[in-house]
């Protein structure tokens, strides 16, 4: 959790800015930057109970968003012990195989540690899916373009072009 919490540090004070001045051009960046600093504990700790986004890579990007650094902590702490536990139990196993105890080897893969994981994930992004879609709507934007939508159409010729242009004679 610490070098979590000093990774989250670095993203924040060294590349924030940058990540705000971005997100003031687009609208749809911004509401869900905002949303995700509205409900970062949820985010971040069911990101850290799926191997959605590798740790290492993740600690940063938390650092970019507007989640705020004690929740981000204790959403990381509770959210990677299951992971911690797993490992453990990994490990222990592998400790009895290796010393000749054939016994354990039907425990190696267990289904609900799997299950755990696979739920876990699905529900990582269906709560994803769902922070972005309301954020969009809070912000009146449309989370996904409609493909019926008219194009606007582009004039014939810009108003330079249209000054150049000899007009017709009429008859």
């Amino acid at each position: 959790t610490t070098a979590a919490a000093i990774s989250f540090l670095i993203g924040r004070y060294v590349a924030r800015d940058w990540v705000v001045g971005f997100a003031n051009k687009y609208q749809k960046f911004r509401a869900i930057d905002a949303a995700i600093g509205r409900d970062g504990f949820k985010i971040v700790a069911l990101l850290r109970l799926s191997p959605l986004l590798p740790f290492s890579i993740s600690n940063y990007l938390y650092g970019l968003t507007a989640v705020r650094f004690w929740p981000y902590v204790i959403a990381s702490w509770i959210g990677m012990l299951p992971g911690t536990i797993a490992y453990v139990y990994a490990g222990n196993v592998g400790k009895l195989l290796s010393a000749g105890n054939t016994e354990t080897s039907s425990v190696v893969a267990n289904p609900g540690l799997v299950a755990l994981g696979l739920a876990s994930t699905l529900l990582v992004g269906y709560t994803l899916t769902n922070t972005a879609k309301q954020a969009l709507n809070e912000y009146n934007l449309d989370p996904e373009p409609s493909a019926s939508a008219p194009e606007p159409e582009a004039p014939a010729t810009t108003p330079a072009e249209a000054e150049s242009e000899p007009e017709p004679e009429s008859p």
